[in-house]
Order: C-alpha cells, then sequence, then structure tokens
C-alpha cells in the first residue's frame, strides 16, 4: 500500500491555486474545522449522551432553529434559538462547550491557510453560522487558526453566503476588490454560487473520500465514531488509515467495554492474556492510565506439562482433549505438544483431536501419556509444570476476583487456569463460538461482539488475520524457567515477521485512539456493531490491495501459513495439484481467489453458500 499522506496534495493544490492573490477567504465548518459528528444535528443528541442536556432536548433544538428562522425569515442568532418557547430556560453555553469539544482542524486545508499567511497572504474566515463570532474565534484558536486577519459570521450581519450578501459584505469591509481574493469552501450552493454572485473566484473542495468498508450508522454514538475516524483518517496514509478503519473503534469499543466490567467488580484485577490481546491492553493504558493492568504470558502450550499432573477423570481428560490442537497428530506429535522431551515409545499414529465426543482409542491414548508423565522418564515434564504452577502462583490469580482477557473463541485457557489454580475467573472475550456457554456459565465468561452468541461466519474467516493485526510481535509462550529469583517465561521462535504490514496500521489505530481520547465520549461505549461492520466488510468483499498486502499475512495454526498467497497460474499448469492444496491451506479463502484471478468477483457470496450447503 502506498505511504504518501494524501492530504499533502490538497494542500499543494490550494496553495497553487491561491498564488497571485492578494487574499484567501475560507469557508470554516468542512473546511478550516471538522465536527466530529455524522451531522450537526447528532451534536444536540450527543448532548443528551453525556447529559449536558435533558432528554428531549435534541428535537426542541432542531424545532425551535426550523421555526424561528421561518419566523424571522433571516439569518438568525443562537440567542434567538434559544429565545424560543421550546427552549426557554436552557442554558446557551451548553452548546458551545459542546462545539468546542467536538472540533478539530481540517489539517490539509489548516496547513494550506498557514502557508498562505506565512508567505504574506491577508488570511479571513467567512461563514454562514448562528453561533457568535467569539464561540466561532476560539473553535478556530484551538484548532491553532489563530493568525486570520479577520472572520465574518453571519448571524452577525443577517445576511448569507448564499445570496452573495455576504461576501459583498466582506469585500467592503476589507476594501478588497472581488478580483484580489480566492474563496475555499465545500458546498457548491453556499460557497461556489454565493461567491460567484460577489464575483469571487471559488475553490471548490473535493468532497471526503469515503471510507471503504464503512457505513455510517444510525445511532449518534456510532455516528460520532465514524465521523471522528473519517476526519482522523484524512491526515493518515492509505496504509494508516486502513489501520484506523479495522481496529480503531474495535480497539476502543472493547476496551470501553472492559472498563464497564471492570467496574462491575469491585477491586478486580484486569489481567490481559499474551499475546492476543497485546495491543488491547495498549489500548486500555492510553484510555485509561490511571488503572493498573496486568499481561499473563501464558498459552495451552505452557499450561499443558500442569494439567497432564491433575486427576485424570471423564472432565479432566476432556479438557485435555479441548487443550490441545483440533487437528490430525500423531502420537509422537501429540507428546512432543504435551511438553515430552524424547519421542522414544511413542508411536506415528494418527489421532483425530477435532471429533467430539472423544473415541475410545483416543482416550485411550492421552490416558496413557498422562500416566507416562508420572513415570520416572517423566520427571523433566513435571519439572515444567512445577514451574507453570509458581509463574501462575506468582501472577496472584487467586487473590481476588480476577477479570481474563482473551480474543475468545471456547473459553479453554479460562478453563484450565481454574483447573490448575482452583479458583473462579472472570472471563472477557471479544467474541465467542458456541461452546463457550457449554463449558462456563454466562456470569463467568461475557463476550463484547454479537450480543453474546456465537460469532457469524466472516468473523470466523477473518479471526486467523485479527488475531496477527491484536497481539504481541513475537513466539508464542513455551514454558517457564527461575531468573533472580522469579518465574520468566519462555518465549518461543517466532513463526514469521509480519511487522512490515501491522506497523502502519498500528500507526493508524493509534492515531484513532489519541482522537478518541481527547474528545468528549471517552466512557460512552461505541456500539459493537459499529465496532466490527468495517471488519467484517473487508474480510467478505475486500479491495485488490488489502487482498494482496494483507493476504501476505503469515499465521501459526499448527504450522505456517499465508492468509491468500497463490502462486502464479504458470505454477499451477505445472503442478495442478498444488492448486488444489494452497487453496485449502489458505485461511483467507476469497481472497485467495480474488488475487488468483486478478478480477473482483463475488467470491464471498461463492464461499459463503459453499460453507452454508457443507
Amino acid at each position: 500500500m502506498n505511504n504518501t499522506p494524501h492530504t499533502n496534495c490538497l494542500t499543494l493544490r490550494l496553495l497553487h491555486a491561491a498564488k497571485g492573490y492578494k487574499a484567501v477567504a475560507f469557508d470554516i465548518f468542512d473546511t478550516l474545522l471538522k465536527r466530529d459528528c455524522a451531522r450537526p444535528a447528532d451534536l444536540f443528541a450527543l448532548m443528551e449522551v453525556t447529559h449536558q442536556a435533558a432528554l428531549g432536548f435534541a428535537g426542541a433544538r432542531v424545532a425551535a432553529e426550523a421555526e424561528t428562522r421561518q419566523t424571522l425569515g433571516r439569518e438568525v442568532t443562537l440567542a434567538e434559538i434559544y429565545a424560543h418557547p421550546a427552549l426557554r430556560g436552557t442554558d446557551p453555553a451548553a452548546e458551545c462547550t459542546a462545539e468546542l469539544a467536538m472540533i478539530a482542524p481540517n489539517r490539509p486545508v489548516a496547513q494550506a491557510a498557514a502557508a498562505c499567511h506565512a508567505r504574506g497572504q491577508k488570511v479571513y474566515a467567512v461563514s454562514d453560522m448562528y453561533l457568535p463570532k467569539t464561540q466561532i474565534e476560539a473553535m478556530l484558536q484551538k484548532c491553532g487558526l489563530d493568525f486570520l486577519d479577520g472572520v465574518f459570521v453571519s448571524c452577525e450581519y443577517r445576511v448569507q453566503k448564499r445570496s452573495g450578501k455576504l461576501f459583498k459584505l466582506f469585500l467592503q469591509q476589507t476594501a478588497l476588490r472581488p478580483a484580489e481574493v480566492l474563496f475555499v469552501g465545500d458546498n457548491p450552493r453556499a460557497d461556489f454560487a454565493g461567491a460567484v454572485l460577489a464575483g469571487i473566484r471559488c475553490f471548490l473542495l473535493p468532497q471526503p473520500t469515503p471510507l471503504p468498508y464503512t457505513k455510517t450508522p444510525a445511532d449518534t454514538v456510532g455516528g460520532v465514531a465514524i465521523a471522528t475516524l473519517q476526519n482522523c483518517c484524512q491526515n493518515l496514509s492509505p496504509s494508516a488509515a486502513l489501520g484506523a478503519e479495522l481496529l480503531g473503534p474495535l480497539a476502543v469499543g472493547f476496551a470501553t467495554w472492559l472498563h464497564g466490567q471492570r467496574a462491575a467488580i469491585p477491586g478486580a484485577k484486569l489481567v490481559f492474556l499474551a499475546r492476543d490481546m497485546y495491543l488491547v491492553r495498549q489500548v486500555y493504558q492510553l484510555l485509561y492510565p490511571e488503572e493498573e493492568t496486568f499481561y499473563l504470558k501464558a498459552s495451552r502450550q505452557s499450561l499443558l506439562p500442569a494439567l497432564l499432573q491433575c486427576p485424570m477423570n471423564e472432565q479432566a481428560l476432556a479438557l485435555l482433549a479441548d487443550t490441545l490442537p483440533r487437528q490430525q497428530l500423531t502420537q509422537r506429535q501429540i507428546a512432543a505438544y504435551l511438553g515430552f522431551d524424547s519421542p522414544k515409545g511413542h508411536t506415528t499414529k494418527t489421532y483425530d483431536l477435532r471429533t467430539r465426543p472423544l473415541p475410545c482409542r483416543t482416550k485411550e491414548m492421552l490416558l496413557a501419556l498422562a500416566a507416562h508423565s508420572k513415570l520416572p522418564e517423566g520427571e523433566p515434564l513435571r519439572r515444567r509444570a512445577e514451574q507453570a504452577r509458581a509463574y501462575l502462583e506468582q501472577a496472584g490469580l487467586t487473590n481476588g476476583p480476577v477479570l481474563l482477557v482473551d480474543i475468545g473463541s471456547g473459553g479453554t485457557t479460562q478453563r484450565v487456569l481454574e483447573e490448575l489454580l482452583h479458583t473462579q475467573l472472570y472471563g472477557c472475550y471479544l467474541a465467542c463460538d458456541a461452546r463457550l456457554h457449554q463449558n462456563l456459565p454466562p456470569e463467568r465468561a461475557k463476550t463484547f461482539l454479537f450480543d453474546g452468541c456465537p460469532a457469524p461466519l466472516w468473523y470466523w474467516v477473518g479471526q486467523p488475520m485479527l488475531e496477527v493485526l491484536l497481539s504481541e510481535p513475537c513466539g508464542s509462550t513455551v514454558g517457564y524457567r527461575a531468573q533472580a529469583g522469579q518465574m520468566v517465561p519462555e518465549i518461543g521462535k517466532a513463526g514469521a515477521d509480519n511487522r512490515a504490514i501491522t506497523a502502519p496500521l498500528w500507526q493508524g489505530m493509534r492515531a484513532f485512539v489519541q482522537r478518541w481520547q481527547a474528545g468528549p465520549l471517552r466512557e460512552v461505549q461505541i456500539p459493537p456493531q459499529t465496532c466490527i461492520a468495517a471488519f467484517l466488510q473487508m474480510v467478505q468483499a475486500p479491495r485488490m490491495q488489502e487482498v494482496r498486502t494483507l493476504g501476505e499475512i503469515t499465521v501459526e495454526d499448527g504450522g505456517s501459513w499465508k492468509l491468500a498467497a497463490p502462486a502464479s497460474w504458470g505454477a499451477y499448469l505445472h503442478a495442478p495439484a498444488q492448486l488444489k492444496l494452497d487453496l485449502a491451506q489458505a485461511r483467507w479463502k476469497p481472497a485467495f481467489l480474488q488475487r488468483l484471478f486478478g478480477v473482483p468477483l463475488p467470491y464471498g457470496k461463492v464461499y459463503a453458500a459453499l460453507k452454508h450447503k457443507k
């Protein structure tokens, strides 16, 4: 993906267009400044959400402005709107505060304005707006636009831009001739036509490029999140903007939900599970820097030696099977995964660990391995088990209530920890499958997405990618060792280095988090459906640039696999069977087909139909 910020191009175009003019005037809203809300009226609904106004304020505020304009037949002031009977007794200062909190610079245009000022041109702002001039100036100053030579607001003069009268008044008061001024705006009617009526040339800004995978939701908070995202992405490279879109609302929404879950259990310790929750923990720390969090470097593989030492009743045996990879493996492979040092005595017979209930031969094999671990030759494995238990004891997971945060599927790691620690944990999961609440009660295993129901097809198609995008860029925890009186994790070798792909995505995600944190909605929950919608849409129907870039991500799942990286047609013509093998191993099959054929056809729909039939 191209990493050149597209916003610089607009700044350069504006500077080139303004060259030779004595003065440059700018529209304010959606030109110099951007509100972090999808629609202007959403600001009023947002005031209700943040308790800056009483319920019913939004509808009354919209009606009051419309009726006041109709009654007076001209541009109105904020004071005149609040004099309406529906708002009588309501202080307009709350609206001004909300406006100031939701405003941000439209960076490429603001940079052009600053450059014009630096090269000696006069720079003005001209706007149709009911807010008083002092309020507009405060908003401009907040965004670094304190160098303007003058601000002209329609409510101060009772005339508007669209009639051309505000432009003519601006020319009179500045003693400028129309040919000496370039006006920059975004509205064809008010800005372009209004300026033309006054004889002023207008540079009409291009409409913002829509986010490729996002639709503006109907709810106010979701609309604010998407507007914030849109305004954030204008300052980012394409790859960083993609990261902001796919990960920003998702990470913020999940972290805010976790904060609410923690607040519901006084004194609870918030423990993020390595590696999958690495990025979510960082976001949580950005949003709530005053809170202490913990990072548990444990994996199924690192805990299996300890689990193998538990009495192998029917329940423990089922948990042991759930903890092993759900694949077809030989006894030798299973023994190595459990932590046995030597393959001696272990056969190459294959066992299908995906089958439930467990076949008798699989049960017998696992029971034999458990018994073998208690013999003298199992001493190294028992030492690993003691080290794992020492690490868990050191982590203090039995000291008060613990919220264990994981990406989630069936809650297996939570169940293993509960078995080893003889305690109950509270699982907080991004999403889950049907196994979660078959094994854990809902009050101890909650999920953020999909109303707690099992995740849909496109989430599971994208989960291998999502795990990489959220995970710490390192190998998994394979065991523990003593060091300076502490148990420290031993980290295995990473199967692949995806940082060249994930780094710019993380940059964009962090930019969104920082912008959201600076806004008024830090404590407000972004609707979960808004958080995950862009990711699901991208997984189902990606653009070719995402197919090429994200398809190169390597995931670890009992081996190392590319998400969607087909060979050339020439290679497949020489070895047709390889195509079937590569497609089977691809973890993002619709993207694999799109990349193979190079044509954006509805591969996602075909894949969904085949999965449904299967």
